[in-house]
């Protein structure tokens, strides 16, 4: 199966229709397709924030002739349309989770990295000039129950006091005042980490530093073929051929199963959807009782994520839908803007401007994939995010920049969590109707 949902979600030749396009523009003018015979040291596949911190830290650190291929434009798959939420942590195991599998040194390591994740994107800001419209300090998780609370207690004391990450707790009482008040609102959380962002912002910022520094990006040239000739790899794309001595894969949930055999069956990806307001006035503001710029999840197991943009819009995203199609989008926007209301009821009536959908990745094993094949080291990788690759995926790629371009090309600074291919998922071809499943159960529990 080369991709699990219908062909809409995969179409690259136009861009997605989400707010954010609206506030950016498109680099891809500045760069150009391959075209012809073309041949590097590293190819990178894909041009999200992996490939292009990869691509970045390779050209600028390195001095490394590195191209990049991406299917669409720049910034056309989950990094240019998530909803901006630069907060942890890239996996779907609790913390005692990892530390039953991975112990508890390596646990701390991964946290760690996921903190260093989020002040790199500070450090980029600052040295290569993104204005990425940082907002907020820190990001909230609000109990959608009041059964829920005892979660964010544990949570609270797990990052606090084992891992060193401060945090603060708040009742329904004390965050209505600080935050906001809904139907779905009993306590919330503060994660002293991370912020909002555009996301689209940074994925040009990026890629406009990659440029700038020597790398070449090629927009609209999606990998066809993936072959060998000898010891160097050969990518044929509709336009002409890149062959390269090293490839990175950075594909993440738009990763193919025909890209190559060892990815094959290796991820999962969901659909992710999201809607936005037209601007909310102060008076609309004050009527759900919010007062943050921070953004903020629940603890839904399909979890609602919001925040208000800095123009004062709206946007509210929740996974759903299992099959890609254009009508299930319908149903999905008309979904998103009832649950919208439903949460905040003194915004019902507020009309939805935009609505758009991606795909986040998931892993057999919950955890990202970062390295190098066994059978060949000169394919490295770097995907599997769980929806919280945007402080993740660029210190990724700067890990894999650093690992290979290191004195014995070997994986350096990955924490065991991260390490190495993620087991594939069993029966492949079913992988759709086993997330369907999920789905079903996980609605069943969020309703206590």
């Amino acid at each position: 199966m080369a991709a699990m949902y219908h062909p809409s979600m995969y179409d690259d030749s136009t861009p997605v229709p989400s707010y954010w396009e609206t506030t950016t523009t498109d680099p891809s003018g500045a760069y150009r397709a391959i075209d012809g015979d073309e041949s590097c040291d590293v190819a990178v596949i894909g041009g999200g924030y992996t490939g292009l911190s990869a691509a970045l830290h390779l050209a600028r650190d390195h001095a490394v002739d590195v191209h990049v291929l991406e299917a669409g434009h720049i910034g056309w798959g989950a990094s240019g349309r998530n909803g901006g939420f630069c907060c942890l942590a890239a996996t779907k195991l609790s913390i005692e989770g990892l530390v039953s599998r991975y112990g508890e040194d390596e646990t701390k390591r991964f946290y760690g990295a996921q903190v260093e994740g989020i002040e790199l994107l500070d450090t980029l800001a600052e040295d290569e000039g993104i204005d990425f419209e940082r907002q907020g300090d820190g990001y909230f998780t609000v109990a959608h129950h009041r059964s829920r609370y005892a979660e964010l207690e544990e949570e609270a004391e797990q990052l606090s006091s084992r891992l060193g990450i401060p945090t603060k707790l708040y009742s329904k009482e004390a965050f209505a005042e600080v935050g906001h008040d809904s139907t779905e609102q009993y306590g919330a959380l503060h994660t002293a980490v991370g912020f909002g962002l555009n996301p689209l912002k940074l994925s040009v910022g990026l890629a406009r530093a990659a440029s700038r520094h020597g790398a070449s990006l090629h927009p609209h040239s999606r990998v066809l073929e993936w072959s060998r000739e000898g010891k160097r790899h050969r990518l044929r794309c509709s336009g002409g051929e890149l062959r390269a001595n090293r490839v990175i894969v950075a594909t993440n949930g738009f990763t193919r199963d025909d890209l190559h055999p060892a990815f094959a069956g290796v991820t999962l990806p969901a659909i992710s959807n999201i809607v936005t307001t037209r601007p909310l006035t102060a008076q609309e503001l004050a009527s759900q009782s919010w007062r943050t710029e921070s953004p903020v999840c629940n603890t839904r197991r399909l979890l609602f994520y919001y925040r208000v943009l800095p123009d004062r819009r709206f946007l509210f995203g929740a996974r759903g839908d299992t099959t890609g199609h254009p009508r299930s989008g319908e149903k999905m926007r008309a979904w998103l803007s009832r649950r919208l209301g439903g949460v905040f009821p003194a915004w019902k009536d507020i009309p939805t401007t935009h609505f758009w959908r991606g795909l986040v990745c998931v892993t057999r094993r919950l955890t990202p994939c970062v390295g190098r094949l066994d059978d060949d080291p000169s394919v490295w990788f770097g995907f599997g995010y769980h929806a919280n690759g945007v402080n993740t995926a660029p210190w990724v790629g700067m890990m894999l920049a650093r690992s290979i371009t290191g004195a014995n090309q070997q994986l350096v600074g990955i924490p065991a969590v991260m390490r190495g291919l993620s087991p594939r998922f069993p029966a492949p071809g079913l992988r759709r109707w086993g997330l369907r499943s999920a789905y079903l159960y996980y609605r069943m529990r969020d309703a206590w």
